[in-house]
């Protein structure tokens, strides 16, 4: 489920509404992610939001409270004159509430909050008005802002502060605004600028200081005295809170509490059978961190890795879990090393993004360093890191880079310098195999591991073998047919959609068969040779990449295309579909989808930002934003370049059009499995494929033209093997061929 499948609405008060069960309750169940501005907070709140609370950390939930605290006028007289800073006044302020009230931290809801901060999943900053004008100056905006798992954001703003008596006794009334509906994206993005700019410290008007360091040793050195199970703590709340109706102090009016209950106990260990436990495969339950447990066949994964001394490569399909499988592998590794530096390559720069999410949610706590174009100070920090790695400063850190970064000279030369063991991760690794990307596969990099779904390159078996060699066999394989057909546990459905596969057949014209069949003959002579040097090779890519061109970017296929998307758009048929076409495609193909009225559109390139969030995007990065409003539905159609091939999660697709394919299996597993992931309410998904055959003639370039047809429904076999309509698939490729076997076929 997700904030979409809940019944909400823009308006609530507490006259008419209950705030708990109607809106809070149900909201944090839901939510990933909790940005809060409160005038006085309680750890009282969470008595009351037990329910939900118990879900949002089993959902790896991450919160940030900004908290108001109250300065006396002796204590804004000595900021003035210097005597004394304002962030030692709120400490002392801070230290002294704990230790008058530390017989008070006892209380179950106190004990939540103090779990919450030794254990990271509650930021607190502090905040405080810079200039006393009458001597009752205080934060007092309300706002919150949550997000959940599918990228949905609820923001609201009212009366209520952060506190059991601001939920369920007090007269309050507040507004919600929901991502997912038009016109509420302005209210959104400027209460996210709102908190950020707090929380940044930008405010003209409010300091806002980090938590005090001493206050944070203070708290988890009472969290420590008497482990607590967090899971049973939350329900034995929940179901206390069902029985009666407990009243208690808010203790905002005390003269001794400046208007934050930090009366708690926390614990280093959090239920460990469900947090950060080890599991043997067929012990009933899976590992588990954070949010994420992995399945007995990602431990036989991580297992055959380190039988195979920790090399080796993971042929899994898209949405099988490869990236928490490896992450899995380094969890492990992690505690076997003294040090270790981990290097993740990936295709893309975006999909650095996606990793950098996956180690949070997997609870890898090490440094993390961006070594791409996109940091343009990466070289530096890369040369700290390593420098405080030798001094034992920083005994583990991740470096995320792109395959081209990998490969260039100056990261190259910078790796030598590294001392420790390291540890390389191929994303996407058959990518690594390219002639220009093969000098990033150094002999320094200790421990190596390949993910792909496709690890074998195309027409390529030279480079094939380099990456065989350098990474290590397959250990572990989990094809797209087993994705399609076996039952996850977890949900009682298969791990990928079930789909129906429909090709649309158009004839190459003559002047592409000439085309075709001269670049045949190029690359032919080519194959042919037996000791290919490097610009062989680059020439065999380059020949081989121009005669897949004109099979891509026959003009015969727009007729077709206008066709389809007609049909489509019928009955809103239209909606969340991907298209994948190739640049000399997009223009046109776009031109098509502004001639049908009523289809909201939009191109997903490599032009559109993947790094940097702005207000005019929610706070999102371009892309973001742009499969985020795809997802909710407000674009009908994205028009995609190749950067959606590998990596990318667009598991709301429902329909895909392939105005473009080759014959390389790695792109077409890839885009199938891109459009069979699971999505909540997708029950069934349609590949539309514009398929390119030879006009039937014959003479002396027919045997070519032959193969290139032999190519083409060698795809779509493939793609029908799986099909729900495999049968009508089918029928279709047997006539084509009937049609062709005077030809040869």
């Amino acid at each position: 489920m997700s904030f979409r499948d809940l019944e909400l609405k823009h308006s609530y008060t507490s006259e008419k509404d209950d705030l708990l069960e109607d809106f809070y309750i149900p909201v944090l169940k839901e939510a990933t992610g909790y940005k809060r501005i409160t005038g006085y907070f309680s750890s009282s709140s969470f008595l009351t939001a037990a329910a939900g609370l118990g879900q949002f950390i089993k959902n790896g939930g991450h919160l940030k409270f900004i908290l108001n605290v109250v300065l006396s006028e002796d204590d804004y007289n000595q900021i003035e004159k210097g005597t004394q800073n304002p962030e030692k006044i709120i400490e002392n302020y801070l230290i002294h509430d704990l230790n008058a009230f530390e017989d008070e931290c006892r209380s179950d809801h106190s004990k939540v909050l103090g779990w919450l901060i030794a254990h990271d999943y509650l930021e607190v900053k502090i905040g405080y008005v810079k200039q006393r004008l009458t001597g009752n100056e205080i934060l007092h905006q309300k706002i919150g802002i949550l997000t959940d798992g599918e990228g949905n954001i609820l923001s609201f703003s009212g009366s209520n502060n952060e506190s059991l008596h601001g939920w369920a006794y007090n007269s309050e009334k507040f507004k919600a605004f929901f991502s997912w509906e038009m016109n509420n994206d302005a209210f959104i993005s400027q209460d996210l600028e709102d908190f950020e700019e707090l929380w940044d410290n930008r405010s003209m008007k409010t300091e806002v200081i980090p938590f005090p360091e001493a206050v944070r040793k203070k708290v988890i050195s009472i969290a420590k005295r008497e482990p607590i199970d967090i899971d049973a703590l939350l329900k034995n709340i929940a179901k206390a809170q069902k029985k009666t109706e407990v009243g208690l102090d808010d203790t905002v009016n005390s003269p001794n509490v400046r208007t934050l209950d930090y009366r708690h106990e926390a614990t280093d260990t959090w239920s460990q059978n469900e947090s950060r436990g080890v599991f043997e495969k067929g012990s009933g339950a899976e590992k588990t961190y954070a949010a994420i447990r992995l399945r007995d066949y990602q431990l036989e994964a991580i297992n055959a890795w380190f039988q195979n001394k920790c090399h080796g490569i993971f042929e899994m399909a898209t949405g099988t879990g490869k990236t928490y499988t490896a992450l899995g592998a380094l969890k492990q590794l992690l505690e076997k090393e003294d040090k270790l530096v981990t290097i993740i390559s990936v295709p893309f720069l975006h999909l650095a993004n996606q990793w950098e999410q996956s180690l949070s949610k997997m609870d890898v706590e090490v440094p993390v360093i961006y070594a791409s174009s996109a940091n343009p100070k990466w070289r530096e920090e890369l040369k700290t890191k390593i420098l405080d790695n030798w001094l034992g400063k920083e005994r583990y850190f991740v470096i995320l880079t792109t395959h081209d970064s990998l490969s260039s000279d100056s990261f190259i030369e910078l790796i030598h310098d590294v001392k420790s063991s390291i540890l390389l991760i191929g994303d996407e690794v058959h990518g690594l195999g390219a002639v220009t990307r093969l000098e990033a596969l150094l002999p320094v990099y200790a421990y190596r591991l390949g993910l792909s779904a496709t690890p074998e390159r195309y027409f390529d078996e030279l480079g094939t073998q380099e990456l065989m060699q350098f990474f290590g066999k397959v250990v572990y394989t989990f094809d797209l047919h087993r994705a399609i057909n076996e039952i996850n546990p977890d949900t009682g459905e298969t791990y990928l959609t079930p789909y129906e596969y429909h090709p649309v057949f158009v004839e190459l014209t003559h002047e592409d068969m000439d085309a075709y069949s001269i670049l045949s003959g190029q690359i032919a002579i080519l194959c042919g040779k037996k000791n290919k040097t490097k610009s062989d090779r680059l020439a065999l890519e380059q020949k081989l990449r121009e005669r897949q061109d004109i099979i891509k970017n026959t003009s015969t296929k727009y007729p077709a295309f206008r066709e389809l998307v007609s049909d489509l758009a019928k009955d809103n048929g239209i909606k969340q579909t991907l298209i994948y076409c190739s640049p000399q495609q997009i223009e046109t193909v776009q031109k098509i989808l502004r001639s049908q009225r009523g289809i909201v559109q939009h191109r997903f390139t490599s032009k559109e930002d993947a790094t940097k969030r702005q207000e005019k995007y929610c706070g999102l990065t371009e892309r973001e934003y742009l499969l985020d409003n795809f997802a909710k539905g407000n674009y009908d159609v994205l028009v995609a370049i190749r950067c959606l091939d590998e990596g990318v999660d667009v598991p709301a697709t429902r329909n895909a059009v392939l105005m473009c394919s080759s014959g390389n299996p790695k792109e077409y597993i890839q885009r199938r499995g891109r459009v069979l992931r699971r999505s909540p309410g997708k029950k069934k998904a349609h590949i539309y494929d514009i398929t390119a055959i030879p006009t039937v003639i014959d003479g002396r370039y027919a045997h070519i033209n032959i193969k290139m047809l032999e190519s083409q429904l060698k795809r779509l076999e493939e793609f029908a093997k799986d099909a729900m309509n495999q049968d009508d698939v089918e029928r279709d490729i047997f006539k084509i061929r009937r049609r062709y076997s005077a030809y040869g076929g």
